[in-house]
């Protein structure tokens, strides 16, 4: 009779662990945003232009690398950047809005 207790709560414990597949608010750091581009870990992203943007990584502090492929002659390779900033590509301008563990979130800029 004592196996009934063991029981359900290894299945509790177990049922606690699976992942929903979202992001948790520590995760993520800012806010999606409609028509956001998500830029994720494991691929190269079209963004306006022509230009495709890859993530690199992300580190603890929400501080992101991205590869940018594509654009003009003086472009940036690579950039590091946290929500609120800027970069531009191929003559188009994008912010960070968001950035999770596994991808980051642009907008085209003004």
């Amino acid at each position: 009779m004592r196996r009934a207790p063991v029981l359900v709560a290894a299945l509790l414990a177990v049922s606690a662990c699976q992942s929903t597949g979202e992001q948790t608010a520590e995760a993520c750091s800012g806010a999606d945003r409609a028509g956001a581009v998500h830029i994720l870990q494991g691929g190269a992203h079209p963004l306006a232009g022509g230009a495709r943007a890859g993530l690199n990584s992300v580190g603890d502090d929400h501080e992101a690398t991205l590869t940018l492929m594509g654009g003009a002659a003086g472009d940036p390779g690579s950039v590091s950047v946290k929500v609120g900033d800027q970069f531009t590509v191929a003559g188009h301008r994008f912010e960070v809005v968001q950035v999770c563990a596994d991808l980051v979130s642009v907008v085209a800029g003004s």
